[in-house]
């Protein structure tokens, strides 16, 4: 089994700084790495930065004095944001869980107390909780064990690259290397279509 993220994202800043989305955004991007606080799917793999969305993890339309808090924002992609949408379980910001259900916040270390992926790459729940985030954030959904593959491919591929550029300067022979390599290539390539035919979710900002 596997975290269901790689690393745990650390806001770089606390309490109301910026009073535009826009500008917000930029700052959550970088630390959250380009990838969505709920599912961990980069950005670059469905529409870059754009397409992506400033979460209000306390909804803004139930708490509005929390719409520019640096400390209630996440980054997201149009899948987890739209699916969360305002929900809410508690009758106050800091009441995000009651009983077995409602969002524990990403950035949190609880949070990978009740998710977490199989060595497949699927995202499978741990507690109630758990199971409460995966339906209502649509966390089934195949795109995020497509997106989650895409990146290990990526990253193998990468590596495999500077190996290979590595052995051909030592005039060694790479030729097992470079079969590995394309069939590499291969895989990412028909992961990438099996994501071309997932279905569009229709980019409503939030």
């Amino acid at each position: 089994m596997n975290p269901i993220k790689n690393k745990k994202p650390v806001r770089s800043f606390t309490g109301e700084k910026w009073r535009t989305n826009g500008t917000n955004k930029k700052y959550l991007a970088a630390d959250f790495d380009n990838k969505c606080a709920y599912c961990d799917d980069w950005d670059k793999f469905s529409g870059g930065y754009n397409s992506y969305h400033v979460e209000h993890f306390a909804p803004k339309e139930k708490f509005k004095h929390l719409e520019f808090v640096y400390d209630n924002l996440l980054y997201s992609c149009p899948y987890c944001n739209i699916s969360k949408s305002n929900k809410w379980i508690g009758s106050s910001a800091d009441e995000c869980v009651v009983g077995n259900q409602g969002f524990v916040d990403p950035c949190t270390d609880e949070y990978y107390k009740h998710l977490e992926r199989d060595n497949d790459g699927n995202i499978i729940y741990l507690s109630p909780i758990g199971e409460y985030m995966y339906y209502e954030l649509k966390l089934y959904l195949r795109r995020h064990f497509i997106l989650y593959n895409l990146e290990r491919i990526r990253l193998r591929r990468i590596a495999l690259k500077e190996k290979i550029e590595e052995k051909t300067i030592k005039g060694e022979d790479v030729s097992t290397l470079n079969e590995v390599y394309n069939v590499i290539c291969k895989v990412f390539c028909e992961y990438y279509e099996l994501l071309l035919q997932d279905e569009p979710v229709t980019l409503l900002a939030k």
